[in-house]
């Protein structure tokens, strides 16, 4: 007959987590969490839909009122204008005593109040120079306004008005803005002001940026596919950012004027902008054969996503009291066992702090009863068996630092062999120096000695030191930094700023460190100062959490302007920048400001 009780401990402990666990991961993954994120994402989605075109809306409503708003203004300035003119003809007419000169001047009260140049003609002959237009008039009808519009650019632009008429033998000219004159109750400020203000509606869901433009409707075919910010758009042939919007250039990364042709109302697509998945609203406000006004709304997806609520915080309250239930009942179901098994670890807890003659006491037929017995003799063993072991240990100990003694002697011999060898072939080097007389050959072995020389002074720092795996960098370098500058004859006319961190390096790095202060240093000596000059080397090597930076200045001539660390000739630069990049994979900087600097940062996961 089958009877709890008689099940095995894991068998117990396995049956009631598993049901524990499948509720809750079954409750919680399953069931809500991805049904609440779906359902948050859509809704943003939604909402974010809803405030485009409410947007949408309102920047409809602003381009026709604006459309009326304007031609209203234009028909009321070309009436004022008209009837200035009228009252001009019809005092010319009566008043005898009123000469041409006052005719002249008060026609030129056009241009003092609006956007118009004036012109004044008597047959061939230009009365008034300064308010020449260049027009041809001559195609233009007398009384009667003709309207110029140039297409150069998507932009909104002014366009002119022209208008013509006679008073007796004069010919009166106008050349008008389309703007004919000043909004003075800042109308279009202030709408503007209110569109902007809806655009934070959006921002506040999230981080995108939100913008009104013109696109050009027939494009060249080549930039369909192209984005817009790396589109030709040069005098705004192929779109146009609207002023009211907050930037200058399209923040849509890969999207496309044929993406935006194909929407027809509104929609949101899908795609990437700096790398990242992002989505873009877009809505169409108007169109016509030539160009279409649409709002944009493009952000980052995970900044859309992160103003989601965690479903978590919904579900937490219920999770947290499964869970106290699910403890609660197992608490209930094994008392007995967490009794025993509290006593097991009190005297784990008391073996670990070295009493070996507690026993559990535990007993029983399941297996936490074996557990209890088993635990009581490997305690009786392990106390026999560390007696026994005490004394292993001591001639083990004994045997491991008689070995270690003799590696460290092997170690010491060899470093002092191979510092003795790199000193052999540096005497070699000065040697054959001593018989020559090209200078260029020369310098070439001063450079090679001093590279062998920046390593032998890791070998002779090793065998002065009781470690060898590490080494002080501040000892190191100021030797090292010591000993090139003595190889120069003008090293007293440079003075070496030093501000090395005391701290220890591997052997590697210090060594390709040395290398390329080797390099920067004979850089500087040979070709950086002019005489009688206050030269000056500075040199920092510090190290910032597990981040290394060497830091190396002089004031001298610098490099040239277009010089290129990855692709210039120099062997010196090369064997800089290879040890940068391959031996310690850092990074390096060089800048022309006042002289040389080169920064290096790499990281030692070591030190």
């Amino acid at each position: 007959m089958f009877r709890y009780k008689n099940l095995s401990l894991n068998i117990k402990i396995a049956f009631v987590l598993f049901l524990l666990g499948l509720f809750l991961l079954t409750f919680l993954f399953l069931l809500l969490i991805p049904k609440i994120q779906e359902e948050q994402y859509k809704e943003a989605l939604n909402n974010t839909e809803k405030k485009v075109l409410l947007i949408k809306q309102q920047v409809r409503l602003v381009v026709d009122y604006f459309k009326e708003y304007g031609s209203f203004r234009k028909e009321e300035a070309k009436k004022e204008i008209l009837n200035h003119i009228e009252k001009v003809k019809f005092r010319y007419k009566i008043d005898k005593n009123y000469t041409k000169e006052e005719l002249t001047k008060e026609i030129n009260e056009i241009s003092k109040e609006y956007n118009c140049q004036v012109n004044i003609l008597k047959k061939d002959s230009v009365l008034d120079k300064k308010n020449f237009i260049n027009f041809d008039f001559e195609k233009i009808k007398n009384d009667e306004w003709l309207h110029i519009e140039t297409k150069d650019n998507l932009c909104p632009h002014p366009s002119n008005f022209l208008y013509k008429t006679l008073i007796k033998d004069m010919q009166i000219e106008l050349n008008c803005s389309s703007y004919f004159k000043p909004d003075p109750k800042n109308i279009e400020l202030r709408v503007k002001k209110i569109i902007q203000e809806g655009f934070s509606l959006s921002q506040a869901i999230h981080k995108g940026k939100v913008f009104l433009m013109w696109v050009n409707k027939n494009p060249n075919t080549k930039g369909l596919n192209t984005p817009l910010a790396q589109l030709d758009n040069e005098h705004n042939k192929n779109y146009c950012i609207s002023k009211i919007s907050n930037i200058k250039i399209p923040t849509s990364g890969e999207l496309t004027l044929k993406e935006i042709l194909k929407i027809k109302d509104t929609n949101y697509l899908y795609h990437k902008i700096e790398n990242r998945d992002s989505i873009t609203f877009v809505s169409t406000i108007y169109e016509n054969d030539t160009e279409k006004f649409i709002f944009v709304l493009s952000a980052f997806e995970d900044d859309f996503k992160s103003n989601i609520n965690s479903p978590i915080l919904r579900i937490l309250p219920i999770s947290i009291f499964a869970l106290l239930a699910s403890i609660f009942l197992g608490i209930i179901i094994f008392k007995k066992w967490i009794k025993n098994i509290d006593r097991l670890s009190t005297v784990a807890k008391a073996v670990k702090n070295g009493d070996l003659s507690i026993r559990s006491e535990v007993k029983g037929n399941d297996e936490l009863g074996l557990l209890g017995v088993t635990f009581d003799l490997m305690l009786d063993d392990l106390e026999d068996n560390i007696k026994n072991l005490d004394k292993k240990i001591e001639e083990r100990t004994k045997e491991l630092t008689k070995n270690v003694k003799s590696k460290e002697i092997l170690l010491r011999e060899l470093n002092h062999r191979v510092k003795n060898n790199l000193f052999m072939i540096i005497n070699f080097i000065k040697l054959q120096k001593s018989k020559l007389k090209s200078e260029e050959i020369i310098d070439s072995l001063n450079t090679i000695e001093n590279r062998i020389y920046t390593i032998s002074l890791i070998h002779t720092k090793l065998f002065e030191l009781k470690s060898f795996d590490s080494i002080c960098a501040q000892h190191y370098i100021n030797d090292l930094i010591d000993s090139i500058s003595n190889t120069f004859n003008n090293s007293q006319n440079i003075k070496i700023k030093k501000n090395i961190q005391m701290m220890d390096l591997d052997i590697e790095t210090a060594m390709n460190c040395g290398l390329i202060l080797n390099e920067l240093i004979t850089n500087s000596f040979k070709y950086a100062f002019e005489l009688n000059k206050n030269n000056l080397i500075k040199i920092k090597f510090f190290k910032k959490s597990k981040i290394y930076t060497l830091i190396f200045e002089d004031n001298g001539k610098g490099l040239k302007k277009d010089f290129d660390i990855n692709s210039c000739n120099s062997l010196g630069m090369k064997l800089i920048n290879s040890i940068t990049t391959y031996q310690l994979n850092g990074e390096i900087k060089v800048e022309n400001t006042k002289g040389l600097r080169v920064s290096i940062s790499f990281a030692v996961s070591k030190y």
